[in-house]
């Protein structure tokens, strides 16, 4: 069960955080959330709340398909990181449609999930394959590294410590939210121009028509 169920606590946080953003006199505390420091705190706790979430989907999907992998590889690898990457996108695919997400490249959300997924992924989960093997080999060839973490502890301080330096510089006073630390030119080459091609030749039809 989710944990938002399961643990009284985060209902009493929430409480306690729309008490102050929206009863406190003089707009305090949504002021202070506007602060570098508010939105420090805020981005922190966001983020490690989406890290245990993709951690949490990915071990679950790869519970279910790890009995039953492609001929491709020794691991079911596509399903399992679509799906935790799909956890921080659902909803905008819900809201705008999937040609409005992703019409003006790869959004954030899924930059991110994309990463952390997949490198979770290799880095725990793959015993069998070259992939996960080379990847541990890398990074376990600098001594100490893990700091006496196991690979599943290691692998999620990684991508928590990812998401939060990227979650903060993604606040105003810094970036702000289109920064991204990879080469935006080539992940918005993966997707096609088709779908908006097509909406400019239904533009011309309609303007022919028009006249």
């Amino acid at each position: 069960a989710t944990s938002m169920l399961s643990n009284d606590l985060n209902f009493f946080c929430c409480a306690i955080t729309f008490f102050c953003v929206n009863y406190l006199p003089y707009d305090a505390g949504f002021k202070f959330g506007k602060t570098l420091v508010g939105g420090t705190i805020i981005v922190v706790f966001a983020q490690m709340f989406r890290c245990v979430g993709i951690v949490s989907y990915l071990s679950v999907a790869h519970q279910a398909f790890k009995s039953s992998p492609s001929y491709l590889y020794p691991i079911p690898v596509v399903g399992p990181i679509m799906y935790a990457t799909l956890l921080g996108n659902m909803g905008p695919f819900v809201m705008k449609g999937f040609e409005t997400h992703l019409k003006n490249g790869i959004p954030w959300p899924f930059q991110n999930g994309l990463f952390c997924a997949t490198f979770f992924h290799f880095y725990v989960n793959d015993d069998k394959g070259p992939i996960g093997r080379v990847l541990r080999g890398v990074i376990q060839s600098v001594p100490g590294i893990q700091m006496g973490l196991d690979d599943t502890e290691f692998a999620t301080v990684v991508i928590s410590a990812f998401m939060q330096i990227i979650g903060i510089l993604h606040l105003p006073q810094f970036f702000g939210p289109d920064f991204s630390p990879f080469w935006s030119q080539v992940l918005d080459s993966i997707l096609p121009d088709a779908p908006v091609e097509a909406e400019k030749e239904d533009e011309k039809k309609d303007s022919k028509k028009n006249d």
